[in-house]
């Protein structure tokens, strides 16, 4: 294993509370993510301090990890405190084992990862996760979280907390497309503050938007009307013109960047801006327009057989799609 250079975000990992994803210049293969308890201050701290020895960890085909020995001993003199733990009891370190969980997650959505020790908590009592993929590290008993990467490729681990989450990346420095299915896009946000206020709206009511065989995704069905009752502003549209919830289309321009070249994924409905005049999406092609009241909408039909999970959000004023298909 090797750490990949991430700046000062180990640095800064320790000391903030919420922190920003880290800056896409690699291809997500797959990714999980766990609630955070803020009222557990010892915890996100010792969650934080994990975190930091975690992240840009490289993982290369055929190499062997470990929890244990890339986090190292939960003690007080490596700056951890006591906090609770999966089963409810406090602990020296007391919540690490939600970073392993994290991570756990979304090695689920690789192929070819060997387990050589995982276990879970016989009795567990905390809300982050279900009590099967809750994943029990102990470092000073040697329960142990570790695997062998049997999936081809060499992967990075990228960890870090924002709104609330614990999220894991596991990405690739190959830029091809998705290996596994998994799609991803941006749109870097320069309208007005109305504007985007209507995008994060839409975005978080698409966000964790999860879809099984067979379901279809309806832009308009999950977000709803874009009216002044729920928070909509006046902002421009794709063809410039001020309209209530100006600004959304955006977001349904990303998703459909994200899912347009994935073979699990079927579009049924989808019509473009015939006046598109912003710079938002540089292929016309990809400017999606939607109008509620006029019934025009944005749907796809997922035709895998697992679990196709869509995540939507805002983050220094970008906009990020990121697709992952689960077995």
């Amino acid at each position: 294993m090797r750490r990949r250079i991430r700046g000062v975000l180990a640095l800064t990992l320790v000391f903030a509370l919420v922190l920003t994803c880290p800056v896409q210049a690699e291809r997500v293969l797959a990714s999980g993510r766990t609630p955070l308890d803020t009222s557990r201050s010892n915890n996100v701290y010792n969650i934080q301090l994990a975190i930091a020895s975690l992240d840009g960890t490289t993982v290369g085909d055929g190499e062997f990890f470990s929890f244990n020995d890339t986090v190292g001993p939960r003690t007080a003199s490596y700056g951890y405190k006591n906090g609770i733990n999966g089963r409810g009891v406090k602990i020296m370190g007391g919540g690490v084992a939600q970073v392993a969980t994290t991570l756990y997650l979304a090695l689920k959505g690789i192929p070819g990862i060997q387990y050589a020790e995982k276990k879970a908590y016989t009795t567990f009592t905390d809300a982050y996760t279900t009590k099967a993929n809750a994943i029990l590290v102990d470092y000073k008993a040697g329960t142990d979280f570790s695997f062998y990467n049997e999936s081809g490729q060499d992967f990075g681990i990228d960890m870090w907390i924002r709104n609330g989450y614990v999220y894991c990346q596991l990405v690739s420095d190959d830029s091809g497309g998705g290996k596994w299915g998994d799609g991803y896009s941006e749109i870097y946000l320069t309208g007005s503050s109305a504007q985007i206020n209507n995008i994060e709206l839409a975005a978080y009511s698409i966000d964790d938007t999860n879809l099984q065989h067979g379901q279809k995704f309806s832009f308009n069905d999950v977000v709803g009307p874009r009216t002044e009752r729920y928070g909509y502003r006046r902002a421009l549209n794709g063809r410039g013109v001020m309209v209530v919830g100006g600004g959304v289309a955006q977001v349904a321009s990303a998703i459909h960047m994200a899912v347009k070249n994935l073979d699990c994924v079927e579009i049924t409905e989808k019509t473009i801006y015939r006046n598109y005049n912003q710079d938002y999406v540089s292929d016309i092609s990809d400017a999606i327009a939607l109008d509620y009241g006029d019934d025009i909408d944005y749907v796809f039909r997922y035709t895998g057989y697992g679990t196709l999970c869509i995540y939507t959000h805002v983050q220094d004023d970008v906009l990020i799609c990121e697709i992952y298909e689960y077995y």
